[in-house]
């Protein structure tokens, strides 16, 4: 996964405005600073449809998985409701600001793991959430990661992502994946699809406006059949 100017400050909410600072040294983007100055921020419409499948589902906490923590926003919210976090993100300074906001009585159930999505072995999970994510993966390496979650997804499990679509404006960047509405369902085939929620808007982003095309996914691995 490689670093492109994003956040979720996608229009004029101006609650959001804070989102588009980009503190920045002689070097490139200060992305410890940039995790510092985000922190505290509330989590993502995303993963609040992530936590609404997981209450309609009735499932305890179990073992999550978050694609691209970033700031840390949604991996400590889900240490606060109970859940063992595997934290994937290839940025070290994402590390870093996370092991310091970490309550100490919920650090033993966090483990970091700093590598690009592609190139982590996942536990098998019951929830995987990745915000603004999955098309930062290059598309010859989609397919072998998708296949991977896929296989780790625990019956029961639900998958809960979001990814770029082919009328975005970074649409034809070739280090990125981006599907279409078809392409979409099938990174869900074969589950129990709960939203396939698209949005195609005008927007803003850390490189300046931009046209937002964006399929948010959630799923779920139906549980077994009880005799």
């Amino acid at each position: 996964m490689r670093s492109r100017q994003i956040d979720s400050a996608r229009g004029p909410d101006p609650e959001m405005a804070d989102e588009l600072y980009q503190p920045r040294s002689e070097d490139g983007p200060d992305w410890a600073a940039y995790y510092r100055h985000t922190q505290g921020r509330q989590p993502r419409p995303l993963f609040l449809k992530a936590m609404a499948a997981v209450a309609v589902s009735g499932a305890p906490p179990g073992h999550a998985v978050e694609i691209g923590f970033g700031d840390g926003t949604e991996t400590l919210a889900l240490l606060a409701e109970g859940w063992h976090v595997t934290a994937i993100d290839p940025t070290p300074e994402a590390a870093g600001a996370l092991r310091a906001a970490v309550p100490e009585d919920a650090a033993d159930r966090l483990t970091i793991v700093t590598a690009r999505a592609q190139d982590a072995e996942l536990p098998h999970f019951d929830l995987l959430y990745a915000g603004y994510a999955l098309s930062f993966i290059r598309p010859a390496a989609f397919p072998r990661f998708w296949e991977h979650v896929r296989e780790r997804l625990r019956p029961g499990g639900i998958l809960v992502a979001n990814v770029f679509g082919t009328r975005d404006t970074w649409a034809g960047d070739p280090e990125m994946t981006f599907v279409d509405r078809a392409g979409a369902g099938r990174l869900v085939e074969g589950l129990e699809v709960i939203a396939i929620d698209e949005e195609d808007a005008d927007g803003n982003s850390f490189d300046g406006p931009k046209h937002w095309h964006v399929f948010d996914l959630v799923a779920r691995r139906p549980p077994p059949e009880v005799a």
